[in-house]
C-alpha cells in the first residue's frame, strides 16, 4: 500500500493544509520502504489532493486538518487517518501492528474528539470506521 505522512522534524506534521514536506511509502509484508521525499513548501492548497492522485497515495496518515481537505482527500477515494501525532517510523509501526488508533498517538486535546465519540464531523464519518474492522486488526493494512 502505498501511503502519504506529512512530516515536520522526524514527527507527523501538526497541521496538513500547511505542511512542507511529505514522505510517501510504501508498506509491506516486509516493512516500510520510503520512496519519495516530497518537498511540498511551495504546492499550494488547492493542488495537494490532485498531487496525492498523481502520486497513486492509497491513505494519509496525518495531524490537524481541515474539513474542506479532508472532504477533497477523501472525494477522490483516498483512505484517511486524521488527529494522528507522535514520530513518523513510531506511528507507522503501529499502523502495520493495529494500534495506530491507541490513546497515545492521539493528537494533544484530541483524545474525545467528534470523530471518534458521536463518529461525525464536517459531513464524515468516523476515521476509525474508514477502515474496516478487519483492516485495524490485522497486522498492516
Amino acid at each position: 500500500m502505498r501511503l502519504a505522512v506529512p512530516e515536520h522534524q522526524g514527527r507527523i506534521a501538526p497541521v496538513f493544509d500547511c505542511c512542507r514536506r511529505l514522505i510517501i511509502v510504501l508498506q509491506g509484508p516486509l516493512g516500510d520502504e520510503p520512496v519519495q521525499d516530497e518537498d511540498w513548501a511551495s504546492l499550494p492548497r488547492l493542488s495537494r489532493t490532485g498531487r496525492l492522485v498523481e502520486l497513486k497515495v492509497e491513505l494519509v496518515v496525518c495531524g490537524g486538518i481541515s474539513c474542506w481537505m479532508e472532504e477533497q482527500i477523501r472525494g477522490h477515494g483516498i483512505r484517511l487517518i486524521p488527529w494522528i501525532a507522535g514520530n513518523v517510523w513510531d506511528v507507522l509501526g503501529a499502523l502495520r501492528e493495529g494500534r495506530i488508533f491507541d490513546p497515545r498517538y492521539a493528537m494533544p486535546g484530541r483524545a474525545g474528539c467528534a470523530r471518534r465519540s458521536r463518529g461525525r464531523r464536517c459531513g464524515e464519518k468516523s476515521h476509525s470506521q474508514d477502515l474496516s474492522r478487519k483492516e485495524r486488526k490485522n497486522a498492516w493494512i
